[in-house]
């Protein structure tokens, strides 16, 4: 049999054995290129395609069935579209020399994080848009891009997304994709072992792209501090892409040296807030189909209004999702129902901290609220008078206080989706006032001693 024969004999077996989507978008389109010295060649269409085919979901599957139907394969091998490339110049000397060994220094570049299956509302519309602009023109207008917001909303997936797209459309582009502790790790490692920095700077320097997470780690690290600051002028002046995440702003990360601080200014911010119920809704239903589950829409709902109800997170979202889907299989139930959520959302020990912050807030708004004769709906709404201007305020200087270990730009969130620098002009105002305005500051001791009872 020729290869294009056992593959054709070969997908049937696979398709019995993965869901429809993942045979018509991953597995279908890979084409047969060759069967030499034992290994059976399939080629992708793009990175993307070729690393989908080769995870632990599908290729399991493509590697049984060949060896199946041709029991002298010895090894599956999948490639994608630039290897096919310096594959076919290496078997045709008359090509041009293959394209570059592409520089990627790591290999948690995530491939199933892309622009396509990030769900884009309200809360993250202005950030999404900004990412596939630096994906499409790495290095131009928006340079550096700096996200921020509270963990587990997607800022990691865009980093990926934007890795994910570069790569597809240039492969030979020089990427780094890492995290604030890894260059940190490494950092320390050539100064313990006291190693050649040339090289260390060569991984960090010598690239097209540098995408960074959790720079909020930069905290207390005055050395890596001044190597991160040289790294990113290096970059910034090559005109090198640089795109940073943090869970607060720059002004927020303890003991950051001024003139860093000053660096990361330089660029665009952008904030990722907390989604509302429609779009939680929309990210359960897409989270269930990519893992070839049905779920219902009023359950969908129903686990977004409970998302929402204690200020969650999509990643905890996500996993409560996983929960359910678990505990229904477990009761026979193929789909799951309001009752196998109720059910598995009753016992959420993980969800403490969400819950503190949740009372804690809960209550200062309520209780602003009530000493200034408006109602909390009227403190978090976006209705504008001096009364509600002024009640908003105060409620935003307590929770600051009350509520220390959490990043202003979640303060923001409880609020209505107040800015992050709107948290901080009314925090600062509060705290101006106090130093002269006795009946702002009577106001202010009645609220705490009615909270503190």
């Amino acid at each position: 049999m020729d290869v294009k024969e056992i593959w054709e004999k070969a997908k049937p077996i696979i398709q019995n054995n993965v869901s429809s989507i993942s045979f018509d978008l991953y597995i279908q389109p890979l084409m047969p290129e060759c069967f030499e010295d034992g290994t059976f060649i399939l080629s992708a269409l793009s990175t993307r395609d070729a690393n989908y085919a080769r995870n632990e979901r599908h290729f399991p599957h493509i590697d049984d069935a060949i060896k199946k139907v041709a029991p002298l394969v010895e090894k599956v091998e999948i490639i994608d579209a630039v290897e096919k490339e310096r594959r076919d110049a290496r078997n045709n000397p008359t090509q041009e020399t293959p394209l570059p060994e592409p520089i990627i220094y790591n290999n948690n570049i995530n491939p199933q994080q892309t622009f396509a299956n990030f769900i884009v509302g309200k809360s993250n519309q202005e950030v999404a848009a900004m990412a596939e602009f630096v994906a499409k023109h790495p290095g131009k207008k928006i340079n550096p891009l700096f996200i921020y917001g509270r963990s587990g909303l997607g800022k990691t997936h865009l980093l990926n997304a934007i890795a994910n797209q570069i790569l597809e459309e240039h492969p030979s582009t020089r990427l780094v994709l890492t995290t604030i502790e890894k260059f940190t790790d490494d950092y320390v490692n050539v100064i313990k072992q006291k190693g050649d920095f040339g090289a260390f700077r060569e991984k960090y320097r010598n690239v097209d792209v540098l995408l960074i997470d959790d720079v909020q780690e930069l905290a207390s690290k005055q050395a890596t501090q001044e190597e991160f600051f040289h790294t990113f002028n290096d970059l910034f002046e090559h005109q090198r892409q640089i795109v940073l995440t943090s869970d607060r702003h720059p002004n927020e990360i303890a003991t950051l040296s001024e003139r860093l601080q000053s660096r990361l200014k330089s660029g665009i911010f952008q904030d990722i807030r907390n989604p509302d119920i429609e779009m939680r809704t929309a990210i359960l239903q897409k989270k269930a189909a990519l893992e070839d589950k049905y779920l219902p829409n009023e359950v969908a709902a129903h686990i977004a209004e409970y998302s929402n109800k204690v200020n969650e997170n999509i990643r905890d979202m996500e996993g409560h999702l996983v929960k359910i889907i678990v505990y229904a299989e477990l009761n026979g139930h193929t789909i799951p129902t309001l009752e196998d959520c109720d059910a598995a959302l009753s016992d959420n020990s993980g969800d403490e901290e969400t819950a503190r912050v949740g009372d804690i807030a809960a209550r200062v708004i309520a209780t602003t609220a009530a000493y200034f004769d408006v109602t909390p709906d009227d403190i978090t709404g976006k209705r504008r008078t001096d009364k509600l201007a002024s009640a908003r305020s105060v409620a935003t200087y307590l929770l600051t206080q009350r509520l220390e270990d959490v990043p202003l730009t979640e303060i923001g969130e409880i609020l209505g989706g107040r800015t992050h620098a709107g948290v901080i002009f009314a925090r600062n105002k509060i705290a101006e006032q106090l130093k002269t305005d006795d009946k702002l500051k009577a106001a202010i001791n009645d609220i705490l001693n009615q909270l503190d009872k």
